[in-house]
């Protein structure tokens, strides 16, 4: 025979299973944009490795290469006018025969070192050793001069200190301190959100 509590549980019907959580499924959402964003960043790096990097070495290499180039060719021209200023010519002793017969053309021919034009007074042998003081000292002025220009500038700082650049610099003093107190303002703010009992 059947009890009361018997019937009772005959009469029950099983419960069905909990609907779905919306939760897990924002939970793989989130997941996936994150992920997205990982692999778009190590592509993005791969992009910047492979691609990038080798272009800017070798447009820096080739700067370099055109300034090194530049500082010789400047070099080869100091050196040049500095010959050419040490010149001197030696008078010749007796005139040239005058060419009898056909003239042959001459083709000019390039030369392959630049020359460079140096307006200089033509000067005439002397052995005074007070002219050729004068004029080695007007010579080495002329050198330095030229070497002076021909040289890249650099800038120094004057007396030899550090450069007045950086992050504390360009910011500030109270611009630092308003930014300490805000960030220790979110600290507190976020221990008494964590603390807080949630709705």
């Amino acid at each position: 025979m059947l009890d009361e509590g018997n019937a009772q549980n005959f009469n029950e019907t099983p419960e069905a299973p909990p609907p779905e959580q919306k939760n897990n499924r924002t939970f793989w959402i989130v997941g996936g944009i994150m992920a997205g964003l990982v692999f778009l960043t190590l592509v993005c790096m791969a992009v910047y490795f492979l691609v990038l990097a080798p272009r800017i070495t070798a447009q820096r290499t080739a700067a370099q290469a055109t300034i090194e180039a530049g500082n010789a060719l400047a070099v080869q021209q100091l050196t040049q006018t500095a010959q050419a200023a040490l010149f001197s010519p030696t008078p010749l002793t007796s005139p040239l025969p005058l060419a009898t017969g056909t003239p042959v053309p001459t083709i000019p021919v390039a030369s392959p070192t630049p020359v460079i034009a140096v307006n200089t007074p033509v000067s005439t042998a002397t052995n005074d050793p007070a002219t050729l003081a004068a004029l080695q000292t007007q010579l080495a002025f002329q050198m330095t001069s030229t070497g002076q220009a021909a040289l890249p500038t650099s800038t120094t700082v004057a007396g030899g200190g550090l450069p007045t650049t950086g992050f504390f610099d360009g910011i500030g003093l109270p611009t630092m301190i308003i930014l300490a107190v805000a960030l220790i303002a979110i600290i507190f703010l976020a221990r008494r959100m964590r603390k807080s009992p949630s709705k």
